[in-house]
């Protein structure tokens, strides 16, 4: 083996690692890096090809949001026996999932006695 050739330099120690050793530890450094900035490219290319309705999901978004304070439960009023359900609806997937949401949010409410009657269903008991 030539001890001063283009060998000896790829199978020399790193910074103190075997050449291994730096791969793995490099491809994982790699990866990590993707993870954290792979969302604020991905997020730039899809506001670039959907220019057009960007703003009409910011809107919802807003809205949704919106829903989400209005109705849910006053965290007070709860217990380590009666944790409250899903404060910032972070579980909700679909528009079953949001009525779900909103039953057990009603429920809770209706547990505590701090259930806020409707005017919708104040007039149905009229």
């Amino acid at each position: 083996m030539i001890n001063n050739g283009y060998d000896a330099t790829l199978s020399a120690q790193l910074g103190g690692f075997d050449p291994l050793m730096l791969m793995g530890l490099s491809t994982l450094g790699m990866m990590a890096a993707g993870w954290l900035v792979g969302p604020v490219f991905g997020n730039m290319v899809f506001n670039l090809a959907y220019r057009g309705v960007v703003g009409e999901f910011t809107r919802k978004d807003s809205a949704f949001f919106n829903r989400i304070k209005q109705h849910r439960v006053d965290p007070t009023a709860s217990s380590l026996a009666n944790p409250p359900p899903d404060y910032y609806g972070e579980k909700i997937g679909s528009v079953a999932g949001y009525r779900r949401w909103l039953k057990d949010q009603r429920a809770f409410n209706l547990k505590t006695g701090r259930y806020k009657a409707t005017k919708a269903s104040e007039s149905k008991a009229l």
